[in-house]
């Protein structure tokens, strides 16, 4: 949080797939960000690296597909001026020619493609044609040579390993070369994944003792290394607040900084989103449990997590210290908050 923060900017949260591991229609508005509120947002980034000295980069990503907002070279294009790195993720099915030179000529310096199928099945998956996607995917790497980082997302969305693996291979043959990989998630619990139900099982319990007794802090870091700000401006917890439950005002009226307090709020009473996140620590170490019960782990493996997240959650609790924000002496809300879905104008 204090030396590398990722600013995850949405130009939309609207998008051309309909891949059915993505509940991207559980969201309750959609719409495509404005100029206006791109540079408040922009500004914001900029206030919290000269205020903190921590290296700041854009993500132009959020929940949909950025191309879909025809402002997003501009995006890219103001985020390097201001001397900020700048990242975006896109389906590539709009990539053509075009879009590829406005984004490379605006500076973009990384791309993360998410392809993780082929032919027919990516069809059926991804709801977008497979040759245009696949084609506008080889072209980019070659226009984009060494000026920008291209990367092929792969979801494991079918739980098989070995299909991801044999989708290296296809990408490789075509000449790239560099991948990020996902397990599935379950998007704060918007999408309904059988084994992430976790308020139903029983380990959920020894889960929230285990982690209580080790005396230490044990919560999701994401939304302290990555500030959402949704295509309407308004701050909410992070990327798997699907359902946009949790905003914390707007660019206009709060700081980078000022809304670290309510996040801290969010994360350490899992309500309302963390509760049901695959993410959640607790939920990880009931999965950990569970997974022993079945001998897919040990017991070592379980202390192994337990000690990463408390150690990491620490870090955090420094971080944000050093911000000036005296965590102990924060309240932490009895209920879950009441739903807020904002219908703000800009």
């Amino acid at each position: 949080m204090k030396n590398n923060l990722t600013v995850d900017i949405e130009p939309t949260n609207r998008c051309n797939a309909s891949c059915h591991f993505c509940p991207r229609d559980a969201t309750p508005h959609q719409g495509l960000m404005t100029q206006e509120v791109f540079t408040q947002a922009l500004q914001r980034a900029i206030e919290f690296r000269d205020a903190t000295g921590a290296e700041v980069k854009v993500s132009l990503c959020g929940l949909g597909e950025p191309l879909i907002n025809p402002k997003t070279p501009n995006f890219i294009r103001q985020v390097r001026e201001a001397g900020l790195g700048c990242v975006m993720s896109s389906n590539a099915a709009m990539l053509d020619e075009r879009r590829a030179r406005a984004i490379l000529d605006a500076g973009i310096q990384q791309i993360n493609i998410n392809v993780g199928d082929e032919g027919e099945q990516y069809e059926e998956v991804y709801k977008l044609p497979f040759e245009k996607t696949r084609d506008n995917v080889v072209r980019f790497a070659e226009m984009a040579g060494d000026q920008c980082e291209v990367n092929i997302v792969l979801v494991d969305y079918r739980q098989d390993r070995d299909h991801v693996k044999h989708m290296v291979r296809y990408w490789q043959g075509l000449g790239l070369k560099k991948f990020l990989f996902f397990d599935i998630m379950n998007r704060g619990g918007t999408l309904f994944i059988d084994h992430m139900q976790y308020e139903t099982m029983p380990e959920l319990a020894q889960a929230k003792a285990l982690l209580e007794a080790t005396g230490k802090p044990a919560f999701c870091g994401i939304p302290f290394i990555s500030v959402f700000v949704g295509y309407d401006g308004n701050y909410y917890l992070c990327c798997s607040d699907w359902t946009k439950e949790t905003s914390m005002g707007t660019v206009f009226d709060e700081s980078f900084l000022s809304v670290t307090v309510p996040k801290f709020q969010q994360v350490t009473s899992r309500e309302p989103v963390c509760k049901s996140c695959n993410w959640d620590p607790v939920n990880r170490v009931t999965e950990s449990l569970r997974a022993i019960a079945a001998g897919e782990e040990t017991e070592a493996d379980l202390q192994q997590l337990i000690d990463k997240m408390t150690g990491t959650s620490q870090i955090l609790v420094d971080c944000i210290e050093d911000y000036g924000i005296e965590v102990a002496d924060l309240p932490r809300p009895e209920v879950a908050p009441k739903r807020r879905i904002p219908v703000t104008a800009f």
